[in-house]
């Protein structure tokens, strides 16, 4: 029976990125959508056939590629998984022949293939970095909620001064993070500031402070209020858009960076054994 957590499904943004999932011990897979929801619609995939694992997506047995679209709604397809992956993202990943399968918000699958890929390095959440051998230097690429990949134009980020990678941020060594939005846009968040990231998750990270930071899909880095039964210090497993805490309390990220607990009485979250990252 299909089970909804706290609301039916809402309408969601263009530009919705965070979907993504979790799968239990026992096969069950729990849903999220960019609002901030999830759900159990029905569906199992068992943990020993998993594969590959991004935010949006896994591979079973290598072969069946299984997506979650906007809505949180999950598909399944065959697809041409390459042998050998040499990275991969929250919404992507790249085989090291430089084919790069970007996962858009719809849950479809679109191929980019380009020489350059096969340099890429330092895998983030929706980017990576290529080595320009000539002008030795560092490239960031974006991959954007549309599943298109491109150079990122930050002029104020230099790629080789980056010491932390995260889900769609970076920090470099002046402890400036830099955001990375769903469009592609890259963005200092100078005017933050922020300790050592300790615990980095797809779209939120924690501090050596033990602050929580969050970042929504338009690039904004943000202290969000927290739930009242929420301990940062507690957080266990991390997910793209989703923790889960020593007790088992599962807490979803939105796509405006606010945090909820999401309560099933019917899961137990400490089972969970497939997290999306």
């Amino acid at each position: 029976m299909k089970k909804l957590m706290l609301a039916a499904l809402a309408t969601l943004s263009l530009n919705a990125f965070s979907q993504s999932y979790i799968i239990m011990d026992n096969g069950i897979t729990i849903t999220t959508d960019s609002s901030g929801y999830a759900y159990d619609f029905g569906h199992y995939a068992f943990p020993q056939k998993v594969t590959l694992k991004g935010g949006q997506y896994f591979v079973e047995e290598g072969t069946i590629l299984a997506t979650i679209d906007e809505n949180g709604l999950f598909f399944r397809k065959y697809e041409m998984i390459p042998e050998k992956i040499k990275g991969k993202g929250i919404n992507y990943f790249l085989s090291e022949e430089g084919a790069l399968y970007a996962i858009d918000k719809k849950g479809y699958v679109k191929l980019t293939e380009n020489e350059l890929f096969k340099k890429a390095a330092n895998f983030g959440g929706n980017y990576f970095t290529v080595a320009d051998t000539e002008a030795q230097t560092l490239d960031l690429y974006v991959v954007d909620g549309t599943g298109k990949v491109a150079k990122a134009d930050a002029p104020s980020l230099k790629v080789k001064d980056i010491i932390a990678f995260g889900g769609t941020y970076v920090m470099n060594n002046r402890g400036v993070v830099f955001t990375v939005a769903t469009n592609g846009v890259v963005t200092p968040q100078d005017d933050v500031r922020v300790g050592i990231l300790t615990k980095r998750g797809g779209n939120y990270f924690v501090d050596s402070s033990g602050y929580l930071f969050t970042v929504s899909e338009q690039g904004i880095l943000r202290m969000p209020a927290l739930p009242l039964s929420l301990r940062v210090s507690s957080i266990l497993k991390l997910g793209s858009n989703y923790f889960i805490d020593q007790s088992g309390k599962l807490f979803v990220v939105d796509k405006e960076g606010n945090i909820f607990e999401r309560t099933m009485r019917d899961y137990d979250f400490k089972t969970a054994k497939v997290i999306s990252l």
